[in-house]
């Protein structure tokens, strides 16, 4: 190589590595065993890990376990066809969590003749969580419309079964004078009719039927409180004073008592100073916290833990928006459940433990009428977080 030549490389050498270097994106090679050969700074800056401690591993101890098959296959596709392949997976983060980063690879032959698998693998964790929001935006809107449609619908047979069920307690009352004198007509002692209607279990069987009618009827109302907007005003409210007050409500909520014992889940509050008041709906947001509490406290009541149960709940303030966290150290859930845990009558617990519409009538609370946003992240065996955020001036209420 002629010393011309030789300054053109390294020259050129120089400012490749300028650009590897200082790239946004992680750049890495990977011999054929999978071990990396290289990994550009930009991993620090991504994951946390230094790279020096990374070269000479194998990629297989980052990817999530789920997710190796995949990217085996893909490098394999790649070397085979001699061609570029993209892939999408999991990778551990120094924090412990997962981030989701697309990876675009190629095989490649270096001046010692050994094939590597070189890529760019970039961070996509956000992108796809705005696009699970977006998609999950459009799915409660249908639903919404959907929901109102049926409610409506449901609502006439049903106010038909709880008005007749009534009439048929009535028509059998000795307390009528209307019972009495038509009885007397045909000879019939309603007093006797009554204890054959009581001994075979009739009455209650048409108890059992109207308390049932006004289940429905509680189910049929929270449906339209998911459809639509709702009328109650708002006002200013300080947000760590609202949330003690649910707070002390969850506690000495009945329900909950019955299902498990509040008490006994540590409660960790932890408010930022000085947060300024938020124009909201009260009623409906306390609501809406109280449906998240509930749910926690439930999944940890219905798991063994190896450690002491707990709610953490914070409010802080970011990017214009009042932000509340409720944390639980629960059993968490699954990526399948994580998804679908905003979707009306959609339940993990037992049939007739709940509707299935406390975290939906949340949802709608949060985003529709108050413009705001709601998301859940999850890991199984670790716990759960529900994220709201609520805009400051509450000016589309």
């Amino acid at each position: 190589m002629s010393p011309k030549s030789a300054e053109i490389f390294f020259k050129s050498e120089s400012r490749y590595r300028m650009l590897v270097e200082n790239s946004c994106d992680i750049i890495f090679s990977l011999n054929m065993e999978g071990n990396f050969t290289y990994i550009s700074p930009a991993w620090e800056k991504i994951l946390g890990h230094e790279p020096s401690g990374i070269i000479g591993h194998n990629f297989r101890e980052f990817i999530h376990p789920e997710d190796i098959s995949l990217c085996e296959t893909s490098i394999l596709t790649s070397v085979q066809t001699k061609s570029a392949q993209e892939m999408t997976y999991r990778i551990h983060h120094a924090d412990g969590g997962w981030r989701r980063h697309t990876s675009r690879g190629t095989p490649h032959l270096d001046e010692d003749g050994l094939l590597t698998f070189i890529g760019m693998a970039h961070d996509v964790t956000e992108q796809l969580r705005i696009e699970e929001i977006m998609i999950q935006t459009e799915k409660m809107i249908m639903i919404s419309g959907m929901a109102a449609g049926m409610a409506h619908e449901i609502n006439n047979p049903l106010g038909a079964i709880l008005q007749h069920a009534q009439n048929i307690e009535r028509r059998v009352s000795d307390d009528i004078p209307a019972n009495l004198k038509v009885a007397a007509e045909i000879g019939v002692d309603l007093d006797l009719v009554r204890v054959y209607l009581q001994k075979r279990g009739i009455l209650d069987f048409i108890s059992h039927i109207r308390t049932a009618g006004m289940r429905a009827s509680d189910i049929i109302s929270k449906m339209l409180h998911f459809s639509r907007r709702g009328e109650s005003g708002t006002e200013y409210t300080d947000i760590p004073a609202l949330l003690d007050r649910v707070l002390n409500l969850a506690g000495t909520d009945y329900d909950m008592k019955k299902k498990y014992n509040f008490h006994r889940i540590e409660l960790l509050r932890l408010y930022a100073p000085e947060l300024p008041p938020v124009e909201m709906a009260v009623v409906e947001i306390e609501q809406a916290i109280l449906n998240i509490l509930k749910n926690a406290a439930q999944a940890i009541s219905g798991a063994e833990l190896n450690r002491p149960p707990r709610i953490t709940v914070r409010a802080l303030l970011s990017s214009g928006m009042v932000v509340i966290k409720i944390e639980d150290n629960g059993p968490g859930m699954d990526e399948a459940t994580r998804m679908r845990i905003f979707e009306p009558f959609f339940s993990t617990r037992e049939v007739g433990m709940g509707t299935g519409l406390g975290l939906s009538v949340a949802y709608a609370i949060i985003t529709k009428r108050h413009h705001g946003s709601i998301d859940v992240q999850s890991q199984a065996g670790v716990g759960s977080s529900f994220t709201i955020k609520l805009p400051l001036q509450g000016e589309a209420l």
